[in-house]
């Protein structure tokens, strides 16, 4: 399950995991040809490549459910996304190989697609679960988010996501985390997934809090800070997957709400990894708090 669908690579079926779900929470993925699109924003580099994204209309004018749209990797390939068959569509460019596609449609397209739809809010974060909940790592990138959920890992704990979390808003208000893919990067490769966990979490779950990873000196202490108002907000902002300009409203009242309604902390980091065996235990011990 990939943030909670069935995603079926129907011409690359090597890249397909076994799975039982109803055809609601499936997403085919084929090569097919391409409708032509007239808007497009700049390149932008993501993963050492360069990338944009193509619509039928203005960027402006675009409302984001259920309309056709295109992200396209130079030279590797391009992605479309067709609402009414429930299907990305693929055409393969120069550099194409199968991992390659499947680390895009995860990585990068999905996570724009929920967001896009109204389905999720994404975040840009590391998860892992403690005793039964989730627990989310927010820090810049190589702010140690991966190196520390690879920890949690290496204790047993389940992983929710390495790179993007999906955020659900029940009817009540509240939030839940939905897990991304069952791989993690505990190390700086473009384009790859990383390994595969079957430790994997595979129902949404409720959220225990945030932890804002603070790198520090090697000989800091480990300290745990609560914090308020407009620092939550601006730790979940800086959350924040792909913003592109149509979506900002949207993510802005999605972060607002969030972080009033969930519990957001700071821990400092000594950047030392002898060292992540106490941010571990004052972690766990928070949480169990």
């Amino acid at each position: 399950m990939i943030f909670g669908y069935t995603i079926d690579f129907s011409d690359e079926p090597l890249l397909n995991f076994s799975s039982r779900t109803s055809s609601h929470n499936k997403i085919q993925v084929k090569e097919k040809p391409l409708p032509e699109f007239k808007n497009f924003t700049d390149y932008i580099p993501h993963s050492l490549q360069q990338v944009r994204y193509g619509f039928h209309r203005p960027m402006q004018e675009t409302k984001g459910r259920q309309v056709e749209w295109m992200m396209e990797v130079k030279d590797v390939l391009k992605l479309v996304w067709f609402p009414d068959s429930r299907t990305i569509g693929y055409e393969k460019l120069d550099g194409y190989e199968s991992e390659r596609l499947r680390f895009w449609v995860y990585h990068t397209f999905l996570p724009l697609l929920f967001q896009m739809e109204g389905i999720y809010h994404i975040l840009h974060v590391g998860c892992v679960e403690v005793d039964g909940k989730a627990v989310i790592f927010m820090a810049p990138s190589f702010g140690g988010k991966s190196t520390l959920t690879d920890f949690f890992l290496q204790r047993g704990h389940r992983l929710l996501s390495d790179d993007t979390l999906a955020i659900e808003r029940k009817k009540d208000g509240s939030f839940c985390a939905v897990s991304s893919w069952p791989y993690h990067r505990p190390y700086r490769e473009p384009e790859v997934l990383g390994r595969k966990t079957d430790n994997f979490v595979t129902e949404p779950m409720e959220i225990a809090g945030v932890y804002r990873l603070m790198k520090e000196e090697s000989d800091a202490s480990v300290n745990i800070t609560k914090l308020q108002g407009i620092e939550k907000f601006k730790t979940v902002h800086h959350g924040t997957f792909i913003p592109l300009s149509f979506l900002k409203k949207e993510i802005f009242e999605f972060h607002t709400a969030f972080a009033k309604a969930v519990s957001i902390k700071q821990i400092t980091v000594p950047w030392d990894m002898a060292r992540l065996n106490e941010v571990y235990d004052n972690i766990i011990k928070d949480v169990r708090s």
